[in-house]
């Protein structure tokens, strides 16, 4: 079918499934289907959506683990499809559960008397949210990081987790970025590796740490490094670098700013005209960013575009077949949580939900402080 008929035809299929129908759709979505989505968003974002929506269908223009959370948030009340089920994570597969419930385990028991509060990225299997939320975890996303990692580490009787360690799942960067923006210092983190015995660490590494970093990663925002700023800055004359948090420290320190999809997208949206941007994260959101603001200068941070190939097998093809079925009364490619995984990993995605993301980037390089230096 000639590109042009299948678009044609999925708004063809959107309209006769009316107010039925709710389709989200992730930043770094391509652009063909994102502009199909009746809602964009970040991680968060679309999560809140989803638990929000009246729509009976939601088709989730994004990854498995995205579908996986808003089946979760609705209760399976609503029916959740995934266009095509081979968009996962590579991320999230580096953490299996049972990898995680040795790990909590290992750290709870060198840890002694300190309490280990895990926090999984929601960039993580059902199965390890649903550990999370029985351990008196939280989830969080790169816009509430802190604020997750500050509710975990908060007494019980001011509202938090009453922990005194972190155990994040599974972005080392996320993790560490996020832990040095709130003061603390790099020899306050350790990285926990699930394929080394006790993870890689001994009783006194556990002891001394306050963050423990599963050793985990993002391939698109490992793209980027501290000679790409140099060289924007370079060309550049004025230029603002803002990338990801799931980026390496040292890029998120040579940055003039770090923040999630939703906070890099409000603070190009709100700058002067004029304003220079270069931008570290994925390639779609970054073109779209663009084009919407003619006014300013915006481009990838890297020369190389760096796209999520995962998310791109969700393509104008897969979105038509789905809602074909659904206009025959037919559902496929739906994703449903069994119930005892889904009871205890929405807790984990209720505490996230409920905590409040910052709505601005971390602070410039210039404004960081830590509480060893």
């Amino acid at each position: 079918m000639p590109p042009a008929e299948a678009l044609k035809r999925i708004a063809q299929r959107k309209a006769q499934l009316g107010r039925d129908l709710c389709i989200l759709g992730h930043h770094y979505q391509r652009d063909e289907v994102f502009q199909f989505a009746d809602l964009t968003g970040d991680s968060l974002k679309l999560s809140q959506q989803a638990a929000a929506t009246r729509s009976r269908i939601i088709v989730f223009c994004g990854v498995h683990f995205m579908a996986e959370s808003a089946d979760i948030l609705t209760g399976g009340e609503r029916v959740v499809i995934l266009p095509d089920l081979s968009a996962g994570c590579t991320m999230a597969d580096l953490a299996e559960a049972d990898d995680a419930t040795e790990a909590m385990a290992r750290l709870s028991a060198a840890a002694s008397e300190d309490k280990v509060v895990p926090v999984a990225y929601v960039n993580s299997s059902a199965d390890v949210k649903a550990l999370t939320g029985r351990s008196g975890g939280a989830c969080c996303t790169s816009s509430n990081a802190r604020n997750v990692f500050e509710w975990a580490l908060r007494p019980a009787a001011e509202g938090g987790a009453g922990g005194q360690k972190v155990l994040a799942i599974p972005d080392e960067h996320l993790a560490r970025n996020t832990a040095v923006a709130m003061g603390y210092g790099l020899d306050d983190c350790v990285v926990y590796d699930p394929h080394l015995p006790g993870g890689g660490l001994s009783d006194a590494d556990v002891r001394r740490a306050t963050f423990i970093l599963w050793k985990g990663y993002c391939y698109v925002h490992l793209r980027f490094t501290v000679a790409q700023i140099e060289r924007v800055r370079a060309a550049r004359a004025g230029i603002q670098v803002i990338v990801h948090p799931e980026c390496p420290f040292e890029v998120a320190q040579a940055a003039d700013l770090f923040g999630s999809t939703e906070q890099i997208l409000r603070a190009v949206n709100e700058s002067p005209a004029g304003s220079s941007w270069a931008v570290g994260t994925e390639a779609n959101m970054v073109r779209r960013l663009a084009a919407e603001s003619p006014d300013k200068f915006v481009r990838v941070l890297s020369d190389t575009p760096p796209l999520c190939l995962t998310m791109a097998r969700i393509d104008p093809a897969h979105l038509l077949w789905v809602l074909d079925n659904l206009v025959e009364g037919r559902v496929v490619n739906r994703i449903q949580v069994a119930a005892e995984v889904a009871d205890d990993a929405r807790l984990a995605l209720e505490r996230m939900v409920s905590i409040k993301p910052s709505q601005k980037p971390a602070a410039t390089r210039a404004a960081r402080s830590s509480k060893h230096s």
